[in-house]
């Protein structure tokens, strides 16, 4: 066991610092193989974040979970495992259904907001 501050830490230079440089390099070469890598990365690591967000008041209490998460992490962002592009593949067709959900509610609220102004402006004249 390492400890919860060690593990935030690595997971701090695992989970942004390093993929953030391999990012920078990745958009400097030519080949977009690794743009892609880096791309499901973020994506994947984003969705990793949102969600522990909400349980990071169980989460906390699950004994190892900082050292689990660091090694999903290393898993993740690690090119030789392509553990990011490996769930971007399989998971990607039901995230592009949660996509579309997304935008068509962003798209109504929108609608929404805009069919509000008008009586706003008609208000403070």
């Amino acid at each position: 066991m390492i400890g919860w501050w060690m593990s935030k830490v690595l997971c701090m230079i695992i989970g942004f610092m390093y993929p953030a440089y391999m990012s920078y390099k990745a958009i400097k070469t030519p080949n977009k193989d690794d743009d892609t890598q880096w791309l499901s990365y973020w994506v994947i690591f984003g969705l990793f974040s949102f969600v522990e967000f909400f349980l990071d008041i169980i989460l906390q209490w699950v004994p190892l979970y900082h050292e689990a998460k660091l090694v999903f992490l290393i898993w993740l962002a690690v090119p030789s495992f392509k553990g990011a592009l490996k769930l971007w593949n399989d998971h990607n067709a039901k995230l592009d259904v949660w996509v579309e959900k997304l935008e068509q509610l962003v798209k109504r609220f929108q609608a929404s907001a805009d069919a509000a102004k008008p009586v706003e402006a008609e208000k403070k004249e």
